[in-house]
């Protein structure tokens, strides 16, 4: 279905049309669940759900391309809807529900080294896939340090969603899952941040950049923990525990008008859905019964799986219409695919590295802390899981007119195009091989470590942050 089809169309004709189109669309998401069903009942840990998604999608791309019988798909219009239903749909379900769910006390545990990650690690590998951006510029055409720097950003923002998938399924060690989920997390704020940054006022006017990061990232985060606040003010006072069908249901639907409400007001909605997911996830407890958080969590969790299939369904889709315009961008995917991996070796290495020695000063008072040094293996597959996802597919989306002007004309397309070849190889490469890289290199998990088993037991030597969030969480 294309743009001006749509302008021509009579109200009848467009309606058989999409209703055609999305029974189509809903009859390849019927496989997907499917698909998963077989993968999780047969543990096929090799085979990333998620890649599955986007094979699935690219045969969806290919139904809807070839049975169209009045109209034809075009690229303007597919990215327009994923562009709509990423922001409006996906992204608001799929980043709260990873702050509802975080694991607190072992995530306010390792705050300081995640935070090391996810803010020096990000600007480490942000400054060298620029550096290798523009030192190739020959090769493939983003020819500017606005543009290498602002792609740079968006990619550094790492979704490892069927990693963390496969951690789950094999019960892996508890340091490792927090230090990648909790630096997946972090690093969005970062990488949207500098993003916002050097696609609004670039280089040339590092004072104005500077305040729309400060602006970003703290005008987002206290959004977010004051609506946060305004809603278990609502849960608390007006009793709605008693009624928690009404009370899981104001939480879900809070997600989205969180998301909608940041970015009218012009902040970042990823930051802010973030930072109030975890306010909402830590606090919600006292106000609903264990049944009504265990639903909630239930609801949340499914409808991000949904949304995630959503995500990876159109990836697939978008990926024939690569193919179709003769693999646009995909030299340029290439090059990032191996750019990312070189940045992110930089960064977790050293920081690898500060974190033990942070650590060895840090069990005199912390006795504990000693066993949860982070090692080689953990540093591995910390390098391992830099995939990436929605954010990135968001940002890219979201780039201005400055770069077809400065860059050449069809560099933003190019971009998008290897954008989604990145998502997708990775997904291939390292979505695929987690748990064998996981058994190579002889990391507990599976029976090795205790189902539900946390870094700090209930008779361990507590830190200050621990302290002062159980302070807080008392008092609310």
């Amino acid at each position: 279905l294309g743009i001006y089809d749509i302008c021509s169309s009579t109200q009848e004709e467009l309606f058989d049309s999409i209703r055609s189109q999305f029974t189509s669309a809903l009859g390849v998401l019927m496989l997907v669940m499917l698909t998963g069903h077989v993968l999780h009942s047969h543990r096929l840990s090799a085979v990333p759900e998620s890649l599955v998604t986007v094979l699935w999608g690219a045969v969806l791309g290919v139904i809807l391309t070839v049975a169209s019988s009045h109209y034809t798909l075009d690229n303007t219009l597919i990215s327009l809807v994923l562009r709509w239903l990423l922001n409006l749909v996906a992204l608001p379900i799929i980043i709260f529900e990873s702050g509802w769910s975080l694991r607190l006390r072992d995530f306010v545990s390792q705050l300081g080294y995640i935070m090391l990650f996810a803010i020096f690690g990000t600007i480490v590998s942000i400054f060298v896939v620029a550096w290798l951006t523009h030192l190739t510029s020959d090769w493939h055409g983003i020819k500017t340090w606005q543009a290498a720097f602002a792609f740079a950003s968006l990619i550094s923002s790492v979704d490892p969603v069927s990693t963390l998938a496969t951690f789950n399924q094999l019960n892996v060690d508890p340091l490792l899952f927090i230090l990648v989920f909790g630096e997946s997390q972090i690093n969005d704020a970062v990488a949207i941040t500098l993003f916002d940054a050097f696609n609004t006022d670039g280089l040339a006017s590092p004072h104005a950049m500077c305040k729309t990061m400060v602006v970003s990232l703290f005008g987002s985060i206290s959004l977010g923990s004051a609506l946060a606040v305004v809603y278990l003010l609502i849960l608390r006072f007006t009793r709605m525990g008693h009624s928690p069908a009404h009370a899981i249901l104001l939480v879900f639907i809070s997600c989205f008008f969180t998301f909608s409400f940041a970015e009218i007001i012009g902040v970042s909605g990823i930051i802010t859905v973030l930072f109030n997911s975890i306010m909402m996830g830590a606090y919600t407890g006292p106000h609903l019964s264990n049944e009504g958080m265990a639903l909630c969590s239930f609801l949340l969790k499914q409808m991000s799986s949904l949304a995630d299939s959503l995500l990876f369904t159109f990836a697939g889709i978008l990926a024939v219409f690569i193919v179709s315009e003769k693999g646009e961008g995909v030299v340029l995917g290439l090059y990032m695919c191996l750019f990312c991996l070189v940045g992110r070796f930089m960064a977790i290495l050293p920081l690898g590295c500060l974190s033990n020695g942070i650590k060895s000063v840090v069990e005199r008072k912390l006795p504990k802390e000693k066993r949860h040094l982070i090692s080689r293996k953990h540093m591995f597959m910390m390098w391992h899981s830099g995939l990436r996802g929605g954010v990135s597919i968001v940002l890219v989306m979201e780039m201005g007119p400055w770069v077809d002007e400065t860059n050449g004309p069809g560099t933003k397309t190019a971009m998008v195009n290897a954008t989604f070849v990145l998502v997708v190889i990775y997904l291939l490469v390292f979505g695929s091989t987690a748990g064998m890289a996981l058994r190579f290199l002889g990391l507990p998990l599976g029976d090795q470590v205790r189902e539900g088993q946390e870094l700090y037991d209930e008779h361990d030597l507590h830190g200050w942050g621990w302290r002062t969030w159980t302070a807080m969480r008392r008092k609310v």
